[in-house]
């Protein structure tokens, strides 16, 4: 502290040099700046500059701040900035920012001079001077442009996507002949890359000399007549000519070869589909098209995926674009989207030994993507393969990532949970529903299951009354949740309440025909319905559903059901 006011005293007195003081304050502004303590940064700028005010450091650093803190100083922020520029005019960093600064304002003619002032300091800089080209060419300023590639080509080379460029130029300025001649510079610097030659007699196709593009297209297929460009610009001239017979030709040779990749294959089918959705009359051949191309062995999934594709687009049915996602998974077993299709599709259908075939190719090629370990658990259990269910589960939500969407954890545990339960294990059961309220505090299937089992036991009454309320309040028609409140209330031998809220799911008023018909409704509810009828003293009420839930034969009543028929009484 001492010396820090020895410092003041003396830069008060002028004891020290015009060049140290400006060094302190400027020095000092930095600070305040990193600091984030702009008002003071901006203040000491300004009095470094008051005591050198050609310091082009501060010039430029107060600029920039003038720019960037208020919106009011704009333009006394770049007229700072071009300041900066001209008391150090060879410094790259200014020029560039000024430059970024224009360009983003969309001031591009004001950023020209600083752009090539850069491209002079930094001579390697082809970047910048791409952007020069691009700012020429949009401005109509074609010859500076063509300058600007040509010192594009003295640092890098020449390149065909350079001679594009002045070509497409030239062709703008109505200069064809100096147009071709950038071309023919091109071909004669690489006399052995016949792809330059095709691009070449693409252009003069485009530009409507046939018979040019002909003359070199026939020189490179002699030279080479399975190149790709060739073949491809060749099937353009063919379609471009309206001469179909060797358009077809072509293409059907190039489809069908066995050198040919399916990469290739995949684009001219493209080209095949297009057409076919413009003319229907070409629609069969197309399809038969691929049925031969499909016959043949595939070294890849991506025609099957394009004609599936196709068909997902014409609506021509999920059984046909199943078959193929079939196919493609004997070709690729890992095919995320053949996999995702497939599991669509054979959910609807409860086909759950398709699914677990499924899953199980999921898990094993993707056992980050925890859906499929989910849904395989699912199809297991619902097989009442409880414990190998299970396991998958847990295995699932061992090797669970932080990406990993809470809701399908938190599901998991619930259903992990349901299966400790069937499996007579109740304490593990309550530990997997906790886990998944914690995940998800408001899953109600959890919700309800778990306060089902608590009355069961007759455990912990007033949790499980508070979780099934939860679940009534989310789903006030739901009867099964319905069921479970009001068994929870009869558990607690609140009858009367227990009464009205069973009403809700078994309704008296219903003939027995109708409410067998009742959709959802099972055995267990029906005879939840008949022992609080007993309890609260109905018993003819409590005997008709009793013999009702008999009737559904779903296994889901309890095997005292009988006995409380028989001695016409509730029966713990």
């Amino acid at each position: 502290m001492k010396v820090r006011l020895l410092v003041l005293l003396l830069l008060c007195s002028g004891a020290l040099s015009g060049q140290t003081r400006f060094d302190y304050f400027y020095l000092e502004a930095e600070k305040s700046r990193l600091a984030g303590d702009y008002a003071s940064a901006r203040e000491l700028y300004r009095h470094s500059l008051d005591i050198n005010p050609a310091a082009a450091e501060a010039v430029y650093n107060l600029g920039l701040m003038n720019l960037y803190l208020r919106q009011d100083s704009v333009e006394l922020g770049i007229d700072m900035l071009n300041r900066a520029c001209e008391l150090d005019s060879c410094n790259p960093w200014y020029q560039e920012t000024l430059a970024s600064i224009y360009l983003n304002a969309r001031r591009s003619s004001a950023a020209i001079p600083h752009l090539e002032k850069l491209a002079r300091l930094q001579g390697n800089r082809t970047d910048v001077l791409s952007q020069l080209a691009g700012i020429y060419r949009d401005d109509g300023h074609t010859d500076k442009a063509i300058e600007v590639l040509n010192r594009i080509e003295i640092q890098e080379g020449k390149s065909l996507q350079l001679s594009m460029e002045k070509f497409n130029l030239y062709m703008s300025k109505e200069a064809e002949d100096s147009a071709f001649m950038e071309l023919q510079s091109l071909c004669d610097e690489f006399p052995h890359d016949l792809n330059c030659r095709v691009a070449m007699a693409n252009q003069y196709q485009l530009a409507g000399y046939s018979e040019k593009a002909m003359e070199i297209y026939n020189e490179v297929r002699q030279k080479d007549a399975h190149n790709l460009n060739l073949l491809l610009a060749m099937l353009n001239y063919y379609r471009s000519m309206e001469d179909n017979e060797r358009f077809v030709r072509l293409r059907d040779s190039l489809l069908y070869d066995e050198g040919s990749s399916n990469g290739l294959r995949v684009a001219l089918m493209r080209d095949y589909i297009d057409e076919a959705v413009q003319d229907t009359l070409k629609r069969d051949s197309m399809l038969l098209t691929f049925d031969s191309l499909l016959a043949m062995p595939q070294k890849d999934s991506q025609l099957l995926m394009l004609k599936a594709a196709y068909l997902t687009y014409v609506k021509a049915g999920d059984d046909k674009v199943a078959g193929l996602m079939k196919r493609v998974l004997e070709v690729e077993p890992g095919n995320q989207t053949a996999l995702w299709h497939l599991l669509q599709y054979y959910a609807p259908k409860n086909n759950m030994v398709a699914i677990e075939d499924i899953c199980r190719k999921g898990v094993n090629y993707h056992p980050e993507e925890l859906a499929y370990a989910y849904y395989l658990g699912v199809s297991l259990y619902q097989q009442d393969k409880l414990k190998e269910a299970a396991e998958v589960f847990r295995q699932g939500l061992r090797t669970k990532t932080e990406e990993a969407r809470p809701a399908l954890v938190s599901d998991m545990y619930s259903v992990l949970g349901d299966l400790y339960y069937q499996q007579q294990k109740p304490l593990e059961a309550f530990a997997a529903y906790d886990s998944a309220l914690v995940y998800v505090d408001d899953n109600i299937s959890c919700l309800n299951n778990y306060a089902y089992y608590l009355s069961l036991r007759n455990e912990q009454l007033d949790k499980a009354e508070e979780m099934s309320y939860r679940t009534i309040k989310a789903e006030p028609d739901n009867i099964t949740y319905l069921d479970t409140y009001a068994w929870i209330l009869f558990m607690k031998q609140d009858f009367t309440n227990a009464r009205i809220y069973i009403d809700r799911v078994v309704n008296p008023e219903l003939s027995d025909a109708d409410l067998l018909k009742v959709e959802g409704m099972q055995g267990n509810l029906i005879e939840h319905a008949g022992d609080i009828y007993a309890e609260c003293g109905s018993l003819d009420t409590a005997l008709r559903y009793w013999n009702l839930a008999l009737q559904k034969k779903d296994d889901t009543c309890t095997p005292l059901i009988k006995k409380k028929i028989k001695k016409k009484k509730y029966i713990k």
